[in-house]
Protein backbone atom coordinates (compact mmCIF):
# COMPACT_ATOMS: atom_id res chain seq x y z
CA UNK A 1 0.00 0.00 0.00
CA UNK A 2 2.87 2.25 0.01
CA UNK A 3 2.13 3.62 -3.43
CA UNK A 4 -0.60 5.69 -1.91
CA UNK A 5 0.94 9.02 -1.00
CA UNK A 6 3.37 11.25 -2.88
CA UNK A 7 5.00 12.53 0.25
CA UNK A 8 5.41 13.52 3.67
CA UNK A 9 4.44 17.09 2.77
CA UNK A 10 4.53 19.36 5.57
CA UNK A 11 4.75 19.54 9.26
CA UNK A 12 2.04 22.57 11.65
CA UNK A 13 3.14 23.05 14.74
CA UNK A 14 2.17 25.33 17.24
CA UNK A 15 4.07 27.85 19.05
CA UNK A 16 3.62 30.72 21.68
CA UNK A 17 6.01 32.66 20.18
CA UNK A 18 6.56 33.04 16.33
CA UNK A 19 9.65 35.17 16.34
CA UNK A 20 11.65 32.98 18.46
CA UNK A 21 10.58 30.25 16.19
CA UNK A 22 11.97 31.99 13.39
CA UNK A 23 14.93 32.68 14.97
CA UNK A 24 15.52 29.18 15.61
CA UNK A 25 14.32 28.04 12.14
CA UNK A 26 16.53 30.40 9.94
CA UNK A 27 19.27 31.36 12.14
CA UNK A 28 20.28 28.36 13.83
CA UNK A 29 19.36 25.41 11.96
CA UNK A 30 19.32 26.98 7.95
CA UNK A 31 16.09 26.66 7.07
CA UNK A 32 14.77 29.35 4.38
CA UNK A 33 12.05 31.28 5.32
CA UNK A 34 8.90 31.21 2.96
CA UNK A 35 4.78 33.40 3.19
CA UNK A 36 4.00 34.37 6.59
CA UNK A 37 1.10 35.71 7.43
CA UNK A 38 -0.18 37.23 10.97
CA UNK A 39 -0.68 33.30 12.11
CA UNK A 40 1.74 31.71 10.38
CA UNK A 41 5.30 31.55 9.65
CA UNK A 42 6.63 29.31 6.82
CA UNK A 43 9.81 28.01 5.98
CA UNK A 44 11.41 25.71 2.88
CA UNK A 45 14.20 23.17 2.94
CA UNK A 46 13.14 21.99 -0.88
CA UNK A 47 11.30 22.72 -3.57
CA UNK A 48 7.91 23.22 -1.78
CA UNK A 49 6.50 25.65 -0.86
CA UNK A 50 6.73 24.96 2.87
CA UNK A 51 7.82 22.34 4.98
CA UNK A 52 7.20 23.28 8.13
CA UNK A 53 5.02 25.91 9.33
CA UNK A 54 5.26 27.35 13.19
CA UNK A 55 1.58 28.86 13.45
CA UNK A 56 0.09 31.08 16.25
CA UNK A 57 -3.30 29.56 15.81
CA UNK A 58 -4.12 26.64 19.19
CA UNK A 59 -4.99 22.95 18.32
CA UNK A 60 -2.68 20.27 17.76
CA UNK A 61 -0.10 19.41 15.61
CA UNK A 62 0.04 18.22 11.99
CA UNK A 63 1.44 16.18 10.02
CA UNK A 64 0.64 16.07 6.01
CA UNK A 65 0.74 13.29 3.41
CA UNK A 66 0.02 14.38 -0.13
CA UNK A 67 -2.33 12.56 -2.61
CA UNK A 68 -1.65 12.39 -6.25
CA UNK A 69 -5.63 12.60 -7.78
CA UNK A 70 -8.48 14.21 -5.96
CA UNK A 71 -10.25 10.70 -5.74
CA UNK A 72 -8.14 9.48 -3.63
CA UNK A 73 -8.80 11.98 -1.14
CA UNK A 74 -12.46 9.76 -0.89
CA UNK A 75 -10.50 6.52 -0.74
CA UNK A 76 -8.86 7.69 2.18
CA UNK A 77 -11.97 8.80 3.85
CA UNK A 78 -13.61 5.37 3.12
CA UNK A 79 -10.69 3.44 4.41
CA UNK A 80 -10.55 5.68 7.13
CA UNK A 81 -13.79 4.43 8.40
CA UNK A 82 -13.76 1.03 7.72
CA UNK A 83 -10.37 0.89 10.12
CA UNK A 84 -11.14 3.46 12.52
CA UNK A 85 -14.48 4.45 12.72
CA UNK A 86 -14.49 6.39 15.77
CA UNK A 87 -12.03 8.66 15.05
CA UNK A 88 -13.07 12.42 14.50
CA UNK A 89 -12.39 13.37 11.02
CA UNK A 90 -13.69 16.20 8.26
CA UNK A 91 -12.96 18.20 4.94
CA UNK A 92 -10.90 20.78 4.97
CA UNK A 93 -13.63 24.25 4.31
CA UNK A 94 -11.76 27.07 2.04
CA UNK A 95 -10.15 29.16 4.91
CA UNK A 96 -8.18 26.36 6.46
CA UNK A 97 -7.10 24.88 2.81
CA UNK A 98 -5.76 28.37 1.82
CA UNK A 99 -4.27 28.76 5.16
CA UNK A 100 -2.56 24.94 4.29
CA UNK A 101 -1.96 26.46 0.56
CA UNK A 102 -3.83 23.28 -1.18
CA UNK A 103 -6.32 22.90 -2.99
CA UNK A 104 -8.17 19.86 -1.08
CA UNK A 105 -7.71 17.92 2.60
CA UNK A 106 -8.71 15.28 4.46
CA UNK A 107 -7.96 15.39 7.89
CA UNK A 108 -8.39 12.90 10.90
CA UNK A 109 -7.14 13.22 14.23
CA UNK A 110 -4.80 10.06 15.59
CA UNK A 111 -5.10 8.40 18.82
CA UNK A 112 -2.20 10.47 20.25
CA UNK A 113 -4.25 13.48 19.37
CA UNK A 114 -1.48 14.36 15.91
CA UNK A 115 -3.71 15.39 13.15
CA UNK A 116 -3.00 13.85 10.16
CA UNK A 117 -3.65 15.67 6.75
CA UNK A 118 -4.39 14.11 3.64
CA UNK A 119 -3.77 16.67 1.12
CA UNK A 120 -4.15 17.25 -2.62
CA UNK A 121 -2.52 19.61 -4.84
CA UNK A 122 0.02 21.19 -2.26
CA UNK A 123 1.86 24.58 -3.58
CA UNK A 124 5.33 24.01 -4.78
CA UNK A 125 7.74 27.10 -5.42
CA UNK A 126 9.13 28.08 -8.55
CA UNK A 127 11.99 29.14 -6.94
CA UNK A 128 15.23 26.93 -5.85
CA UNK A 129 15.45 26.59 -1.99
CA UNK A 130 18.19 28.81 -0.71
CA UNK A 131 18.97 28.41 3.07
CA UNK A 132 19.89 31.15 5.39
CA UNK A 133 23.25 29.02 6.01
CA UNK A 134 24.78 26.31 4.21
CA UNK A 135 23.50 24.10 6.39
CA UNK A 136 23.29 21.24 3.36
CA UNK A 137 19.44 20.47 4.26
CA UNK A 138 17.97 18.38 1.05
CA UNK A 139 14.66 18.14 2.49
CA UNK A 140 12.16 16.72 4.58
CA UNK A 141 13.37 13.48 6.17
CA UNK A 142 11.09 12.04 8.48
CA UNK A 143 8.38 13.04 11.67
CA UNK A 144 8.86 11.35 14.73
CA UNK A 145 5.34 11.10 17.15
CA UNK A 146 5.49 10.46 21.17
CA UNK A 147 2.37 7.82 22.10
CA UNK A 148 1.18 6.85 25.50
CA UNK A 149 -0.52 3.44 23.55
CA UNK A 150 2.14 3.22 20.75
CA UNK A 151 -0.21 -0.74 19.61
CA UNK A 152 -3.36 1.64 19.02
CA UNK A 153 -1.31 3.92 16.73
CA UNK A 154 0.62 1.91 14.77
CA UNK A 155 -2.62 0.27 14.15
CA UNK A 156 -4.17 3.41 12.67
CA UNK A 157 -1.17 4.57 10.91
CA UNK A 158 -0.96 0.80 9.42
CA UNK A 159 -4.86 0.05 8.62
CA UNK A 160 -5.87 3.64 8.73
CA UNK A 161 -3.51 5.56 6.77
CA UNK A 162 -1.84 2.72 4.96
CA UNK A 163 1.55 3.04 6.02
CA UNK A 164 3.74 -0.43 5.96
CA UNK A 165 6.20 -1.00 9.25
CA UNK A 166 9.80 -1.20 8.49
CA UNK A 167 10.91 -2.43 11.65
CA UNK A 168 10.27 -2.06 15.70
CA UNK A 169 12.69 -1.70 18.00
CA UNK A 170 10.85 -2.69 21.35
CA UNK A 171 7.52 -1.10 20.88
CA UNK A 172 8.92 1.70 18.70
CA UNK A 173 7.67 1.70 15.03
CA UNK A 174 9.10 2.76 11.97
CA UNK A 175 6.52 3.10 9.19
CA UNK A 176 7.21 3.67 5.61
CA UNK A 177 4.71 5.21 2.82
CA UNK A 178 7.37 5.03 0.01
CA UNK A 179 11.10 3.33 -0.64
CA UNK A 180 12.75 4.97 1.99
CA UNK A 181 13.18 3.36 5.61
CA UNK A 182 10.28 5.05 7.08
CA UNK A 183 8.17 8.71 6.31
CA UNK A 184 6.78 8.35 9.80
CA UNK A 185 8.09 6.97 13.35
CA UNK A 186 6.04 6.30 16.62
CA UNK A 187 7.79 6.32 19.59
CA UNK A 188 6.29 5.16 22.58
CA UNK A 189 6.79 7.95 25.63
CA UNK A 190 4.57 9.24 28.82
CA UNK A 191 3.14 12.09 26.48
CA UNK A 192 1.05 11.82 23.21
CA UNK A 193 2.17 14.44 20.59
CA UNK A 194 4.66 15.46 17.86
CA UNK A 195 8.10 14.77 18.74
CA UNK A 196 10.48 15.92 16.27
CA UNK A 197 11.60 16.35 12.65
CA UNK A 198 14.30 15.19 11.03
CA UNK A 199 15.78 16.62 7.92
CA UNK A 200 17.64 15.17 5.10
CA UNK A 201 21.01 16.63 4.87
CA UNK A 202 23.98 16.20 1.73
CA UNK A 203 26.34 14.18 3.72
CA UNK A 204 28.32 13.34 7.21
CA UNK A 205 30.19 16.78 7.04
CA UNK A 206 26.76 18.33 7.55
CA UNK A 207 25.56 16.41 10.52
CA UNK A 208 28.89 17.18 11.94
CA UNK A 209 28.91 20.52 10.79
CA UNK A 210 25.43 20.74 12.64
CA UNK A 211 26.95 19.28 15.88
CA UNK A 212 29.20 21.87 16.24
CA UNK A 213 27.09 24.79 15.65
CA UNK A 214 24.45 23.51 18.10
CA UNK A 215 27.50 23.57 20.56
CA UNK A 216 28.93 27.17 19.57
CA UNK A 217 25.23 28.34 19.84
CA UNK A 218 24.17 26.71 23.19
CA UNK A 219 21.69 24.94 21.44
CA UNK A 220 20.67 21.49 23.65
CA UNK A 221 21.85 17.97 21.96
CA UNK A 222 19.35 15.92 22.98
CA UNK A 223 20.91 12.71 20.75
CA UNK A 224 23.68 11.90 18.76
CA UNK A 225 25.64 12.37 16.69
CA UNK A 226 25.13 8.77 15.85
CA UNK A 227 23.71 6.22 13.78
CA UNK A 228 20.31 4.86 13.57
CA UNK A 229 20.61 1.02 13.68
CA UNK A 230 17.23 0.38 11.72
CA UNK A 231 17.72 2.67 8.98
CA UNK A 232 21.20 3.16 8.71
CA UNK A 233 20.55 7.15 8.89
CA UNK A 234 23.78 9.07 10.62
CA UNK A 235 22.03 11.95 12.94
CA UNK A 236 22.53 14.70 15.91
CA UNK A 237 19.28 15.88 17.73
CA UNK A 238 18.72 19.43 19.35
CA UNK A 239 15.51 20.68 20.84
CA UNK A 240 13.75 23.37 19.31
CA UNK A 241 11.10 26.19 19.80
CA UNK A 242 8.05 24.47 21.94
CA UNK A 243 10.14 21.48 22.59
CA UNK A 244 10.08 20.13 19.04
CA UNK A 245 13.42 18.15 18.37
CA UNK A 246 15.00 19.00 15.14
CA UNK A 247 16.95 16.51 13.71
CA UNK A 248 20.10 16.49 10.74
CA UNK A 249 20.41 13.02 9.28
CA UNK A 250 21.95 11.65 6.20
CA UNK A 251 22.40 7.73 5.08
CA UNK A 252 18.91 6.43 5.35
CA UNK A 253 18.37 2.89 3.63
CA UNK A 254 15.88 3.09 0.70
CA UNK A 255 15.02 0.64 -2.41
CA UNK A 256 14.83 -3.01 -2.56
CA UNK A 257 17.10 -3.75 0.63
CA UNK A 258 14.24 -2.24 2.61
CA UNK A 259 10.97 -3.03 0.83
CA UNK A 260 11.92 -6.31 -0.06
CA UNK A 261 13.18 -7.62 3.50
CA UNK A 262 10.09 -7.56 5.46
CA UNK A 263 10.35 -6.01 9.01
CA UNK A 264 12.74 -7.20 11.67
CA UNK A 265 12.89 -7.19 15.90
CA UNK A 266 15.18 -4.76 17.64
CA UNK A 267 15.74 -4.71 21.17
CA UNK A 268 14.15 -2.58 23.11
CA UNK A 269 17.31 -0.99 24.22
CA UNK A 270 19.03 2.72 23.79
CA UNK A 271 21.96 0.39 21.11
CA UNK A 272 18.60 0.33 18.89
CA UNK A 273 18.53 3.82 18.20
CA UNK A 274 21.88 4.55 18.41
CA UNK A 275 24.43 2.08 17.04
CA UNK A 276 27.51 4.36 18.67
CA UNK A 277 26.00 4.91 22.10
CA UNK A 278 26.00 8.61 22.00
CA UNK A 279 24.53 10.60 24.41
CA UNK A 280 20.89 10.85 24.82
CA UNK A 281 18.49 13.12 27.71
CA UNK A 282 15.24 11.98 25.33
CA UNK A 283 13.73 9.08 26.99
CA UNK A 284 11.43 7.91 23.94
CA UNK A 285 15.17 7.00 22.47
CA UNK A 286 16.46 4.99 25.33
CA UNK A 287 15.83 1.12 26.05
CA UNK A 288 12.71 -0.03 28.38
CA UNK A 289 15.08 -0.95 31.18
CA UNK A 290 16.98 3.04 30.87
CA UNK A 291 13.77 5.28 30.73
Amino acid sequence: MTDIYRDLRYLRVPVEDLDGAEAFATGIFGLQPGDHDDANRRFRSDARNYAICYTAEAGPAAVALTVAHARELDEAEARLETACPGLPRQRLDAAACAARQIKAGLSVIAPNGVVVEIVWRPLTSGWRYHGSRDAGITGLQSVQIACTDPAANEDFWTRGIGAEVSDWAGDAVFLRIDDAHHRIALYPSDRDGLLGAVWEVDGINAVMQGWYLFQARQVPVVHGPGRQPTSGAMFVTARGPGGLLHSYAHGMERGPAVTGRGPRQFADAALSHCAWGSPCTAPEFLGRDER
